[in-house]
């Protein structure tokens, strides 16, 4: 039986909000549309905050997840991983799929990590997910971890295919650079639904050419819901115009993009979606 998750993560925030543990990033957003596409960029007002954190952690050499703060912590989802809040949230419920040992980020996913995966995605509708495989993706720590969206809605997860048989490869006509998209069959139990989702990206690794080396994979993003799985390789973690550094990870391709102060609204609209993402993925061929 798919347990309910959406209270959990909801009483697990208000008591760390109560705890001062959490701090919630304020953003205001700008829509866009360019090229056909339609896509946020967002101007993370309090993220000298996450800044901070990231300087403190980086001095101390601290993992944040071994041992996580208990004050994050949501749920027990197996013996493997955990659920956790993250501290510092840009969206609503912004929950994480996390190892309680140490696994590497640029590791292969397991069937334990897209079992775990499963547990709150198929307990939340239309809930999305991503994975940043590496810095080079995006990645922001190295421990391996998973990121759940209960409530935030991506302006191009719509446009994705979700009608297409399950498992078979599609490309996106308005991404040009390589990729796969698999629809999967939202119906099936968390069980079953896992199995299907690492055989869709096994699949996606396959058409994109992804193949780990020496226990790693080259770095990649991964970017769905219930109905569908991106498979997105990359060849770097940053667009830039020589002034503007942009950091991408897996949320961008699905239309939305961070940037760190209001001066850099102007340069990533004028550049746009296509050019940014072009910028840190391979060509098709």
């Amino acid at each position: 039986m798919t347990r309910p998750w959406t209270e959990p993560i909801a009483a697990a925030q208000q008591s760390a909000i109560a705890q001062g543990a959490m701090v919630a990033l304020q953003s205001v957003d700008h829509a866009v549309q360019q090229d056909g596409l339609e896509f946020v960029v967002s101007h993370l007002s309090s993220l000298s905050l996450k800044d901070l954190a990231k300087i403190l952690q980086q001095r101390s050499g601290a993992n944040p997840f071994l041992p996580y703060e208990p004050a994050m912590f949501v749920a027990d989802l197996s013996d493997s991983h955990v659920l956790l809040l993250n501290k510092f949230p840009i969206f609503p419920d912004h929950v994480m799929v996390v190892t309680r040992r140490f696994m590497p980020q640029t590791g292969e996913l397991e069937l334990a990590d897209f079992a775990a995966l499963a547990e709150p995605m198929c307990g939340i509708d239309g809930a999305a997910f991503m994975f940043n495989g590496g810095k080079e993706a995006g990645a922001s720590q190295p421990h391996r971890h998973l990121h759940v969206l209960p409530r935030h809605r991506l302006p191009l997860l719509p446009r994705f295919p979700t009608c297409a048989a399950p498992l078979t490869v599609h490309t996106l006509p308005f991404f040009d650079f390589l990729h796969a998209y698999l629809p999967l069959d939202a119906q099936l139990p968390p069980a079953a639904w896992a199995r299907q989702l690492q055989d869709a990206v096994q699949a996606g690794f396959a058409h994109c050419g992804l193949a780990p080396h020496l226990g790693e994979l080259p770095p990649y993003n991964l970017l769905g819901t219930r109905q569908g799985v991106l498979v997105v390789p990359r060849r770097r973690e940053h667009w830039s115009d020589g002034n503007v550094h942009l950091s991408v990870n897996a949320l961008n391709f699905g239309g939305w993009v961070g940037v760190k102060g209001p001066e850099q609204i102007d340069p990533v609209c004028q550049a746009g979606l296509k050019a940014t993402l072009a910028a840190v993925t391979q060509p098709r061929d």
